[in-house]
């Protein structure tokens, strides 16, 4: 066994509780003993037992049992993708849930119970070993430019590829294509099955393409993705392949650009800030964004310069209240000053607070950048969009979502020279790359031709970089 390390979670009123982390040497067995501490309360019901998870992926050819006391965890290896596990309260209470499990990596894997980390799982691919060049040699285009088909099925092509079908890069023949678009946001058929796709050839040219908050909601299963590569908005970086896949963005539903000349600092009402949704749950790695209720974030919120305002009220969030109060604890005070505040007033920020959500991605990165904010990027294991093409370490700031006890000290320590270069190449960054959907379309094609590497016609070489 390894040596046992402790990591604090959300609060208890106003107590954290502390996860005990064991794993094997092999990183394949993994258990998480959730400890409270005695807390007075007049409300009995609002005490929290501890409960101890387990889960475990053994190279054998049946089924095992990995037993710990009364909580046995039970994986199917006919089908390792598939995992049962049981968990218990000191009550001997046993609460059976089955959910999808990642195979275990050929090494130890360290982020175990980690938000948004995966094990590689996709085939290693790269453009020299799954890619073949030949079918771009002799594109039919009239300027020679990358031609693209794009299928109707699993889905049209959505959001900002949803007029890819007028643009210079679209053909209708097949054979012309260099590379097949394969849109698969949708909910029928699920999981979608590319191979039976007419043109598939085993993914060779294909690009997988999502939105999705999550890869596992829309993706095709991994083993069914062939010699595809994946455009996608989440993309993390212990299953990115460089070179091969490409992050994308989200599209900003709101612009400001009315708010572009103003300079950081003296010119902008507030110095950070951020509004919107908390999400409620178990710091057990199984729900991402509950870190937007840890102190550490809240506690930013000084009500003049830095604005934290955050609300509880989501229909998820409300089920999960009814079903443990204990999890609403100062949702009535968050939603008070949530509606104290507009979307629109708080960015009139030097700095946008871009905390992960759901996924990484968010669709207020962009609207960030459109007000000429300088993002603070809060997210772990995220991929940016475009990274490819675009510097973001001269823009943006990023913090792991452990380190938002550092977030203020850093950015107040910042000279004013470097805020406004920062905001000056952020800036650059939307106008050439975020500004609407016909940028974003462009940046994508962009991205798929800086993949070349200059090994294929010149005009694939018109992409550039910031």
């Amino acid at each position: 066994m390894t040596t046992p390390s402790q990591a604090s979670s959300r609060n208890v009123l106003g107590k954290r509780p502390q996860i005990l982390s064991v794993s094997d040497s092999s990183g394949r067995c993994n258990c998480s003993i959730v400890l409270y501490s005695s807390i007075p309360s007049r409300d009995s019901s609002h005490e929290v037992e501890p409960s101890l998870n387990c889960s475990c992926i053994l190279a054998t050819d049946h089924t095992s049992i990995l037993n710990h006391s009364d909580c046995p965890a039970k994986v199917d290896l006919q089908n390792p993708s598939i995992k049962e596990e049981l968990k218990c309260s000191s009550e001997d209470t046993i609460v059976k849930t089955k959910h999808e499990s990642h195979p275990a990596a050929a090494g130890p894997w360290y982020a175990q119970g980690k938000a948004w980390h995966y094990p590689a799982t996709l085939p290693r691919c790269s453009m020299d070993a799954c890619f073949n060049y030949s079918r771009c040699e002799n594109n039919a285009g009239a300027d020679h430019d990358l031609l693209i088909y794009s299928y109707d099925s699993p889905s049209s092509p959505v959001r900002y590829f949803s007029r890819i079908n007028e643009s210079k890069w679209h053909t209708n023949d097949p054979q012309a294509a260099c590379i097949f678009f394969v849109f698969v946001d949708t909910t029928y058929p699920w999981p979608p099955h590319p191979s039976s796709l007419p043109h598939w050839n085993g993914g060779l040219n294909h690009v997988i393409i999502s939105f999705a908050d999550k890869w596992t909601q829309w993706g095709p299963h991994t083993d069914a993705t062939g010699f595809a590569s994946i455009m996608a908005s989440d993309i993390h970086e212990t299953t990115y392949r460089a070179g091969f896949d490409i992050s994308i963005p989200l599209p900003g539903k709101h612009h400001f650009r009315e708010l572009q000349e103003l300079k950081p600092l003296e010119e902008r009402k507030y110095f950070a800030a951020f509004r919107g949704l908390r999400y409620l749950g178990f710091d057990n790695g199984s729900e991402a964004a509950i870190f937007r209720s840890f102190d550490s974030f809240r506690n930013m919120h000084n009500g003049k310069d830095v604005i934290v305002a955050t609300s509880c009220n989501h229909a998820v969030n409300n089920m999960k209240r009814e079903k443990d109060p204990i999890l609403g604890i100062h949702c009535d005070e968050d939603d008070a000053l949530h509606a104290n505040y507009s979307f629109t007033d708080l960015m009139n920020t030097t700095f946008g607070l871009v905390p992960a959500g759901v996924s990484p991605s968010s669709y207020r990165f962009i609207e960030v950048l459109s007000a000429g904010a300088i993002p603070v990027l809060i997210a772990d294991n995220y991929v940016k969009p475009f990274d490819t093409l675009i510097h973001w370490h001269r823009c943006l700031i990023q913090f792991p979502t452990s380190q938002m006890h550092r977030i203020l000290p850093v950015l107040r320590a910042l000279t004013k020279d470097e805020l406004v270069r920062r905001q000056r190449n952020c800036l650059r960054i939307y106008h050439g790359f975020l500004r609407d959907d016909d940028a974003l379309l462009q940046s994508a094609i962009r991205a798929l031709k800086a993949r070349f590497l200059g090994a294929a016609s010149p005009k694939f070489n018109d992409f550039f970089f910031i």
